[in-house]
């Protein structure tokens, strides 16, 4: 199936919000539609190639959309709504051969799902998910919270459960073809992997994975792609590592409780911790840069912080040793005794001059820790 038209390619330069995004091309830089919500930061880095298709409406403020980057050496699709037709030219076709009725935008309740599929004695409602990120093998959904998606979910347990011949069904559709498991995206939403995990077990749940060219053509790779959903119960558990970004947008002088060094220069710092219970809540704590009794030196930077990122990683497999050893391998400088009072460590915090988020090598190294699993 044709995906999209390669209209015009670029390099990525910003995104001044969800819908917006800003590249290099050859006749200039354009501001181009963003059709997809999700947060795509392995994604959207500066420098990145882009393809963008022109509007076929002369009128619209943008006259581009982005519809696919390369990745990785690989094409990767990222105009969510195209995951519908995907679904409906490649794969519906397949699950459901026997199929009398198909019909896409189909009211139940007070949700709307993306297909009604109605057979000869039963009928099914079809919610399409779309999932661009993909590290290490393992695809996971979602990239940022999703309470519609959660609600979705719920709601089609719910019609299975109450109505007579009615079924609920979910597909995620993986627009990556090295994709070769999937894993509910605990570290950005754990509710949602639990409800997913619980749908699982009360509803069809499949996961088909797609290639695409950057001419636009796309087909499927994998109808049945596995599912691993034993990480989960990390989450569940609520136990892991975490990484705190703090930004100071001058030099101060922080006082850091018994800690020798006070003085910070402008830029990024990042620390690691840990916490075998309520990673949550801790990560909550240091989100919350006023009203707390300082107990660790983090605090005391959090708190005169310019501004404060969290990235919670659900894992027995890492500690914050680990992660402080590939902050300081991708460039960071430590500060002497910061955070590792009680093990080996020079540190548990090191400084980058620049937004470490916009940093490939960074992105890998959290992506590392996310989606090592053993696969199944």
């Amino acid at each position: 199936m044709q995906f999209f038209r390669n209209d015009l390619e670029g390099l990525f330069l910003e995104r001044p919000n969800r819908f917006i995004v800003i590249a290099e091309t050859s006749t200039g830089i354009i501001r181009a539609h963003c059709p997809n919500p999700g947060r795509l930061i392995e994604i959207l880095t500066p420098g990145r190639k882009l393809i963008f298709q022109k509007s076929d409406n002369p009128k619209r403020k943008t006259p581009y959309s982005l519809v696919a980057a390369f990745y990785k050496d690989k094409v990767i699709p990222l105009n969510s709504v195209m995951a519908n037709r995907a679904a409906s030219e490649l794969v519906i076709p397949l699950l459901f051969p026997s199929a009398d009725k198909i019909t896409p935008e189909q009211t139940f309740g007070k949700s709307r799902f993306d297909f009604l599929i109605q057979e000869e004695k039963n009928k099914t409602y079809l919610e399409v998910k779309s999932c661009t990120l993909v590290e290490n093998g393992r695809a996971m959904f979602p990239d940022a919270p999703t309470k519609r998606g959660t609600k979705h979910i719920n709601e089609l347990m719910e019609i299975e459960k109450n109505e007579q011949n009615t079924k609920g069904k979910v597909l995620f559709i993986i627009t990556h073809e090295d994709a070769k498991v999937f894993t509910p995206n605990m570290h950005t939403d754990p509710y949602f992997a639990f409800t997913l995990k619980k749908a699982l077990k009360n509803i069809q749940v499949d996961f088909a994975s797609i290639k695409c060219n950057a001419n636009g053509k796309a087909s499927l790779v994998n109808l049945k792609v596995p599912v691993d959903i034993e990480p989960v119960k990390f989450a569940e558990d609520d136990s892991g590592i975490y990484m705190v970004i703090v930004k100071l947008e001058q030099d101060k002088t922080i006082p850091t409780g018994k800690l020798e060094y006070s003085k910070y220069k402008s830029g990024y710092y990042l620390y690691a911790g840990s916490a075998k219970t309520n990673l949550s809540k801790r990560i909550k704590r240091h989100k919350n840069r006023t009203k707390k009794t300082f107990h660790w030196h983090i605090d005391y930077l959090t708190a005169s912080a310019d501004e404060v990122k969290t990235f919670g990683i659900y894992t027995d497999r890492f500690s914050e040793c680990d992660i402080a050893q590939g902050l300081q391998g991708i460039g960071g400088r430590g500060i002497l005794n910061f955070g590792s009072t009680d093990c080996k460590c020079s540190s548990h915090l090191y400084y980058f001059k620049n937004n470490p988020v916009r940093n490939i090598d960074f992105l890998e190294l959290l992506h590392y820790f996310r989606h090592s699993y053993n696969k199944k």
